[in-house]
């Protein structure tokens, strides 16, 4: 685990209330694996609320870069609008990596369930494997209300098109009037969608599921209601994001 001192380098808004920051390494070394978090800490934060100035953050690039990346919806916390706020070069503190909510090193199945800004890890896990030419097969589903508030979204159809070990489902379940068309999936993430898009052989693999916390328990019931094993189940919660 390490700790050290990073700059915000730049930051981007990449759906609707939701931004993706990334910090300077400054030529330090910060290993981690696809799918870890850090503690991300703002020193001195122009707003302050009882939250106080540390935030727990998935990384949602692959490690080997001389970056990080972490990305959040952006509501109402003193934290979240000090960080968008937050010029170019300003200094921050991260402490890490944290979790194993990671691919296993032996190749296998994995079907991967996110719910709005649980992309994250996700994101980091697929840009790793296609990056390094794992030989696992990974399906992700990915759950927005519209295609407007799904972060990643045209990256993540490109690299599924792209790479035939990854398979890319995104759903919009409220997508209806939305000014972005969507011509794609719109059903929840349930029973039935899941009859529809898991593997025949749901034994076999690993899922990962990760988002809101309603979000999240709603899927390990889906998925134990079509007959997935709970101990194939790994799930991260993604509190008052």
């Amino acid at each position: 685990m390490s700790k050290l001192d990073v700059t915000l380098a730049r930051r981007e808004q990449i759906a609707s209330s939701t931004w993706a920051f990334t910090l300077d390494l400054a030529r330090q070394e910060f290993s981690f694996r696809a799918g870890q978090t850090i503690d991300l800490t703002f020193p001195d934060p122009p707003y302050q609320d009882a939250s106080g100035n540390r935030r727990t953050f998935s990384l949602a690039a692959a490690p080997g870069r001389d970056h990080l990346l972490v990305a959040t919806r952006v509501r109402g916390s003193a934290f979240k609008r000090s960080l968008v706020e937050a010029p170019p070069g300003t200094r921050l503190e991260i402490e890490g990596p944290f979790g194993s909510f990671t691919l296993p090193q032996r190749a296998t199945s994995v079907v991967m369930l996110a719910g709005g800004i649980g992309i994250t890890p996700f994101r980091a896990i697929a840009e790793d494997a296609i990056g390094r030419r794992l030989a696992h097969s990974l399906l992700l589903i990915h759950s927005n209300r519209t295609p407007g508030e799904a972060p990643f979204l045209e990256e993540l159809q490109q690299w599924s098109r792209s790479h035939p070990h990854f398979v890319y489902r995104p759903t919009m379940t409220q997508s209806a009037g939305s000014a972005n068309p969507w011509a794609g999936e719109r059903r929840r993430v349930g029973p039935e969608l899941l009859a529809d898009l898991l593997p025949a052989d749901r034994i076999r693999p690993l899922y990962y599921v990760a988002g809101p916390e309603r979000f999240v328990k709603g899927v390990v019931e889906a998925l134990a209601s079509v007959n997935v094993d709970e101990d194939r189940i790994r799930f991260e919660e993604f509190p008052g994001y």
